[in-house]
């Protein structure tokens, strides 16, 4: 199934309700006095319209291929590619991982009180645990085989100290 829907006026391409703006992709190949193009493949067997800019002029064509509209498809992806590294190239990896520090630190601040209700061997879990919070960015930095990305990543990761039961 393939339902593609092309705004030029808005630089914008959905694809099976995935919609993308284009900041990144050429999409000048689009006939400029074309408004709109919408698709679906499976009404009648393919079929859809194109809407021009001057509706008095030419109004509007039903279609039943895609023709050079398939091109959309492709920029479609290539668009999603080039947003996701956009997106990676402006992480601060080691940032991500300092916010995410300081969360599970605030987290436990309960933890170290003194009306904490924890005995002071389960305090004593806690704040090692806390310390190696702390301490994450000094184990990225010591560890050549580890990446801020990676613990940015997947807060799971095994770098991440052990939150006590």
């Amino acid at each position: 199934m393939t339902k593609l829907t092309i705004v030029t006026e808005d630089n914008m391409i959905i694809l099976n309700n995935e919609a993308v703006k284009f900041t990144h992709t050429d999409i000048s190949w689009i006939p400029s006095n074309v408004w709109a193009v919408q698709w679906d493949s499976e009404k009648n067997g393919g079929e859809g319209i194109i809407e021009y800019r001057r509706e008095a002029e030419k109004g509007q064509d039903k279609i039943t291929s895609l023709g050079i509209y398939s091109q959309a498809i492709t920029d479609h992806a290539t668009e999603k590619t080039a947003i996701a590294n956009a997106y990676e190239a402006s992480r601060n990896h080691l940032d991500e991982v300092k916010n995410y520090r300081n969360i599970m630190l605030t987290q436990s601040d309960w933890t170290q009180g003194n009306d904490s209700p924890l005995s002071s061997s389960k305090k004593t879990e806690w704040a090692t645990y806390r310390q190696g919070l702390r301490d994450v960015p000094a184990t990225i930095a010591a560890d050549s085989n580890l990446t801020a990305k990676a613990m940015a990543d997947d807060f799971t990761h095994s770098s991440w100290p052990t939150k006590p039961s």
